[in-house]
């Protein structure tokens, strides 16, 4: 066989020929790929943010990575080997970016042949901030109700303020940080109680390390308002020398622990009038005098002060029995 004729006829219609070789190769490529096994497995995506930035705006936890490769080989995809990233680190200016994401693929994966890898997403929007610390004061919860006639007065937390680190805009807009609810079901009286801090934004983190508080419960009375009517006012220290028959009855407003107020009775000194300053018969406007338990507080009294006539006592009357026919004597009081 001669060489030249050969040459001669390759070159005849080399552009169809040339066409038909490659059209050939782009089947067996696509035929080769499309035969292909595929496994999409969910990665987790490890944000490296160790520079001067970092992200304020949500970042997926995970990527889903797509591996093509003959089925003889797809058995040995294994998603606890794979690795994904997305480098923060070497950005120095606050803004918006689209960040690549790397993946990293063991050497058995890497050596198979034939080998597709994608990755979804292939890039991250995120919004870059400096960070800043500030410190934000603790805030207690309660959960659950304390029993009938009783309230929680107060809650301290002890530290009373933690320091928290993050992207500027998010820790500037946070100004407490709350502990979880802590029972006071059945409770009457305070106590204390360590709790766990709960810090609900995940781009922020608690810069000293703090996990929880002790916080102080104050359980007191609940207090209530009654109205007691009618109460007799009592006169009090008068001069043996004077009378009244002043018959005076008032009401008055309480307000105190409503368990032991629903248990008090008024009694007949509550309200009273003294009269051990009068020296002379006439009419006077006495104070009245509230006394009532020191758990309570009076909000009001119906009358503040009563109109009293105050008259001298008539001379007692007396029988001398050593006098013949018993006659009477009137004998001053005070001089019997």
């Amino acid at each position: 066989m001669k060489i030249t004729p050969l040459l001669e006829k390759l070159k005849n219609k080399w552009s169809e020929k040339a066409a038909c070789v490659i059209i050939a190769c782009i089947f067996y490529i696509f035929n080769r790929y499309t035969s292909l096994d595929k496994k999409s497995v969910p990665v987790s995506l490890n944000v490296i943010q160790d520079g001067e930035m970092l992200s304020s705006s949500h970042i997926p936890s995970s990527v889903s990575v797509t591996i093509r490769t003959s089925s003889e080989n797809i058995s040995k995809i294994n998603s606890e080997s794979i690795s994904a990233q997305l480098d923060l680190s070497y950005i120095t200016q606050e803004g918006s970016y689209e960040i690549p994401v790397s993946i990293d693929l063991p050497p058995n994966i890497v050596e198979l042949d034939p080998l597709q890898v994608t990755v979804y997403p292939e890039r991250v929007k995120v919004r870059l901030e400096k960070y800043s610390v500030k410190s934000v004061k603790v805030a207690p919860q309660s959960a659950g109700q304390v029993p009938d006639g009783y309230v929680v007065t107060g809650m301290e937390a002890n530290p009373e303020y933690i320091s928290i680190i993050g992207p500027r805009s998010i820790v500037q807009s946070i100004d407490t940080i709350a502990t979880e609810g802590i029972p006071v079901d059945e409770k009457t009286q305070g106590f204390s109680q360590t709790a766990r801090l709960v810090n609900m934004n995940r781009l922020v983190k608690i810069y000293d390390g703090e996990e929880s508080a002790e916080v102080s419960v104050s359980i007191d009375y609940e207090d209530g308002i009654q109205e007691f009517k009618n109460l007799p006012v009592l006169i009090r220290n008068i001069p043996p020398a004077f009378e009244c028959d002043t018959q005076r009855k008032a009401s008055i407003t309480l307000r105190g622990p409503r368990l032991i107020m629903n248990e008090w009775s008024p009694n007949p000194d509550t309200l009273s009038v003294d009269l051990s300053d009068i020296e002379a018969a006439g009419d006077y406007s006495i104070p009245v005098s509230v006394l009532i338990p020191q758990e309570f507080h009076l909000e009001s009294v119906s009358v503040e002060s009563i109109n009293v006539r105050v008259r001298e006592r008539p001379p007692a009357v007396v029988v001398d029995e050593t006098l013949p026919g018993a006659v009477m004597n009137q004998i001053p009081e005070g001089q019997e």
